[in-house]
């Protein structure tokens, strides 16, 4: 008899364990789940199959002609003149220039189109134009001369500011209907008569014409970032878009001589820039991605860095933008409302800057019980010891 009590009792001691190690195995389940990321968010968004993106897209250029998604104009390969300068938006046109003519540009290399830039070149001159919402157009020259420029006949409220050295020296507003414009001096001088403009570049100068996107949504903000670039503030803008393969496209413009701005990688979620100027003092540089580059708002975080220190961030784009160098400070950015992810950077110093932004999703949960995890837990012991001792007596009795 007592050895067939103990039978009984080690019997029922296995199915305990049995029932326990199922209960177990039901609770580690739950744990893993409950512990296990959400892959819909931890996957990046896809990246884009075209060649062009909400803040540029790409020229196609035949027979003189230069046709954009944004901008599009004719081009003199005989004399390097540009003309009929069209800004577009939703197909309807604004002629925000009649004509650009550089004496002397006496063209060299012939007129190309890589990506969202058409690139003319001439002696010690190039023409670069850019396929963006601004419509935006690059004189640089290397020597001293003069630019005639042909305003249309129905422009108005053409202005004139000049600022002796400063950078830009001189500009020149004017508006085309309700949309806005304005040509920017680097160093040289601008005089007006009527709708008729000539430049006077100094050696080693820069041109640049530039607009407020016809018929945009957010004038303001394209308003005050073409302010900033007046008053000096802004002195590059980068536009990047992740493809595949590691591999990018991008529209980079430089608004003063002698700073160098390029990209060094380009992926979903982690962008790296370098910028580098003998430029003395501090000055605002934009980098712009669309959403599936750089990813903004909740649940991500946006981290900016510079030389490896995390960068502030300030909700006061106003006092980034045109604030003093004394009341600046330390590095910061903000987040501007433009299309796509648009961050202007506050960097007090220009000389070898390295960059980094990235946008980042919160660690998983840690794997600590949640109140549900709890009282399965609590529910599957439960059942497992009721049915034990319920086993265990049918078989003493």
């Amino acid at each position: 008899m007592a050895v067939r009590s103990r039978l009984r009792k080690v019997a029922a001691a296995a199915t305990i364990a049995s029932l326990l190690s199922v209960a177990l195995v039901g609770l580690a389940s739950a744990l893993s789940t409950a512990a296990r990321p959400d892959v819909s968010l931890a996957a990046g968004p896809p990246l884009p199959d075209s060649q062009s993106s909400p803040m540029f897209d790409s020229f196609q250029y035949e027979k003189g002609q230069a046709l954009g998604t944004y901008v599009q104009f004719a081009y003199d390969s005989a004399n390097g003149t540009v003309k009929s300068v069209l800004g577009l938006s939703k197909d309807l046109p604004v002629l925000y220039v009649g004509s650009i003519a550089i004496s002397g540009f006496a063209p060299a290399r012939g007129e190309s189109t890589v990506g969202s830039t058409f690139r003319a070149e001439g002696y010690l001159a190039t023409i670069t134009a850019h396929d963006d919402p601004t419509s935006l157009i690059e004189i640089r020259t290397d020597m001293a001369r003069t630019v005639a420029i042909e305003l249309p006949a129905d422009a108005t409220n053409i202005s004139l500011l000049a600022a002796t050295g400063s950078w830009p020296a001189a500009t020149v507003l004017y508006s085309v209907g309700e949309e806005q414009a304005r040509f920017l001096l680097g160093a040289g001088t601008f005089s007006v008569s009527g709708t008729r403009l000539v430049a006077r570049m100094s050696d080693s100068d820069l041109l640049v014409f530039k607009s407020v996107p016809p018929l945009t949504a957010n004038r303001s903000e394209w308003q005050i970032v073409l302010d900033a670039i007046t008053a000096g503030r802004i002195v590059a803008e980068m536009n990047l878009v992740a493809t595949s393969g590691g591999q990018w496209i991008q529209n980079i413009v430089r608004y003063r001589i002698g700073l160098a701005a390029w990209a060094l990688a380009v992926r979903p979620s982690a962008v790296a820039v370098q910028i580098d100027s003998l430029i003395p003092g501090g000055a605002v540089v934009l980098l712009s991605f669309d959403s599936a580059t750089i990813p903004l708002g909740e649940p991500r975080r946006l981290v900016v860095k510079a030389n490896g220190h995390e960068m502030d961030r300030t909700d006061d784009s106003l006092m980034l933008l045109f604030a003093n160098e004394g009341i600046r400070g330390a590095p910061r950015f903000a987040v501007l409302s433009l299309p796509g992810t648009a961050l202007a950077l506050y960097l007090p110093s220009l000389a070898a800057i390295s960059i980094e932004v990235g946008s980042f999703l919160p660690p998983p949960r840690e794997t600590a019980f949640d109140l549900g995890t709890e009282i399965a837990m609590i529910a599957a012991l439960g059942i497992v010891c009721v049915a034990a001792v319920r086993m265990l007596r049918g078989r003493l009795e």
